[in-house]
């Protein structure tokens, strides 16, 4: 019997398969780290949306209307900026309150901020907030 080249294939074998799972392992890795960016880049997005709408909120009875949106740049990290663009607008008439007088009244706005992705990084996220914004007295015409 002759069985000089066993070995040989065996060996060869082996290495092949190890090739294939070390390459299978980085790949798994690489789609992992795909992955973490993508959710980070989506977590700064949003944060930089909410931002933009708790800017707008702290701005009232000032309003942005379209056309007149208020945006600002934000520096997210080494080299990267994220904006938002903030608009708001009065929805609605004063109403009452339980609680306050006659005398009192609520204004109704909506403020909405479409954060935009970091440099580099293309996405948005848009936060809607509706704000009871009050009291002021009745006849405030906001």
């Amino acid at each position: 019997m002759n069985r000089s080249g066993n070995a040989l294939v065996i060996t060869i074998l082996i290495l092949v398969l190890l090739t294939a799972v070390g390459i299978y392992a980085v790949s798994i890795s690489t789609t992992e780290m795909n992955i973490a960016l993508n959710h980070r880049v989506g977590t700064i997005t949003r944060n930089t949306a909410e931002s933009g709408v708790y800017f707008g909120i702290a701005q009232l009875p000032t309003i942005y209307p379209a056309g007149s949106d208020y945006t600002a740049a934000l520096t997210v990290g080494t080299g990267m900026t994220a904006a938002y663009t903030v608009q708001s607008n009065n929805t609605g008439a004063s109403a009452p309150e339980p609680g306050f007088g006659a005398n009192y009244r609520f204004a109704i706005f909506s403020v909405a901020s479409s954060g935009q992705a970091p440099s580099g990084f293309t996405g948005g996220v848009r936060v809607d907030a509706d704000v009871s914004y009050g009291p002021v007295p009745a006849g405030t015409n906001y």
